[in-house]
């Protein structure tokens, strides 16, 4: 995913883009959750109303170089017209960019008047590009701009909005399907065992009756096969649990074969013993 760094300041934009390099060694160390980020320094010669906006799949935050008090003042504005025009028409999917604030140093900062409420966050000079990353990106998943997606192969999970992709199908998962979904992708191939699905649905609060789990497992069976087209499916291994895998594929676990269960209806669930 490419984050723009839209920065209003030329001197701060050259200062910015002369490190730009140590931001690409940020991304391992947020792609804990299996994102990649790619990072773009744009320099804005003058703001206009549109450089305060954020389309879902452009996602980007405003550098504003805080020496520059008429920057600051200039947003104030712009912002009261953007508000305006994002909620009519309210179905275009845009919002505010995150504003972080560049102070050139400690003192400038402690003199700085109470910062406007837009201002999502502010760093001080000498700036650390690995910080900056680090704050841009937090303040793109506070705004809800950035979601976290776990990658596994073809097969996407978006947990904020429980949403699971495969190439370029989704389908919507409640958030029991979600919970399980992000357990069976984190451990694909391996079987998870009942004692731990258990655990599972204790620590969520839900009930763990063999019938509320099992429904639930079936439930999300059925949401993945369609997805995948019966490429995925979630496979009981008799009296232990159960394991995500590709369906054609057979494996054996602990000298148990994993068999596939065909169900016509809910009157099919398999009975294991909890």
């Amino acid at each position: 995913m490419r984050i723009t760094l839209k920065v209003i300041g030329k001197e701060l934009f050259n200062m910015l883009d002369g490190n730009k390099e140590e931001l690409h060694g940020v991304c391992p160390k947020l792609s804990a959750q299996h994102d990649h980020f790619e990072w773009e320094i744009v320099d804005l010669v003058s703001l206009r109303p549109e450089h305060l906006l954020n389309f879902p799949d452009q996602p980007s935050a405003l550098l504003i170089d805080a020496q520059e008090p008429a920057y600051v003042q200039k947003i104030q504005l712009l912002e009261k017209k953007e508000l305006t025009f994002i909620k009519n028409p309210p179905f275009l999917p845009i919002v505010m960019s995150p504003i972080v604030l560049i102070f050139r140093s400690t003192d400038a900062l402690a003199e700085a008047p109470d910062f406007p409420d837009f201002v999502a966050d502010w760093v001080c000079a000498p700036v650390s590009m690995s910080d900056l990353g680090r704050r841009t990106i937090s303040a793109l998943r506070r705004k809800n701009i950035l979601k976290t997606k776990l990658h596994f192969g073809s097969l996407t999970l978006i947990p904020d909005v429980r949403l699971l992709s495969f190439q370029s199908k989704v389908i919507h998962l409640t958030p029991s399907e979600c919970a399980l979904a992000e357990l069976f992708l984190n451990q694909m191939g391996t079987v998870i065992l009942i004692k731990d699905l258990i655990a599972l649905f204790k620590s969520s609060g839900k009930s763990t009756e063999g019938s509320n789990i099992r429904v639930t497992i079936f439930q999300l069976r059925l949401k993945l096969e369609m997805l995948t087209k019966s490429q995925y499916t979630l496979a009981s291994v008799y009296k232990q649990g159960y394991v995500l895998r590709p369906k054609n594929r057979p494996s054996k676990t602990n000298g148990s074969v994993v068999q596939d269960n065909l169900y016509q209806g809910s009157s099919h669930l398999e009975q294991h013993q909890y």
